[in-house]
C-alpha cells in the first residue's frame, strides 16, 4: 500500500459523503483541498505512471495544483453564473 492512502477506503468514500452532504449548492468557491483530496489524487498519479518509486513530492505537488486549478475554474464558473 502506497503511503498516500493511510485511511481505509471505506473511511474515505464515508469522509468524502459526509462533505457531500454537509456542503451546499453553490459553495464551490468556499471549498478548500483537504490533504486526503491531493492525497487520492497522488495515488492515482502514481499509479497512472506506473508506480515509480522516488517521485512522490513530484506526485504530490502536480496533484496539488490540478486540483488548485479545477478549483480555480469551478469558481470561475460560479462567479460567470451571477452575472
Amino acid at each position: 500500500m502506497s503511503k498516500y492512502m493511510t485511511k481505509s477506503k471505506a473511511t474515505q468514500m464515508s469522509e468524502m459523503q459526509q462533505a457531500q452532504k454537509s456542503s451546499h449548492p453553490g459553495s464551490v468557491a468556499t471549498a478548500t483541498l483537504t490533504r486526503e483530496e491531493i492525497a487520492k489524487r497522488a495515488y492515482e498519479i502514481y499509479v497512472a505512471n506506473g508506480c515509480k518509486e522516488g517521485q512522490s513530492e513530484q506526485n504530490w505537488l502536480e496533484a496539488e495544483q490540478e486540483l488548485k486549478n479545477r478549483e480555480e475554474w469551478l469558481e470561475a464558473d460560479e462567479e460567470m453564473k451571477t452575472w
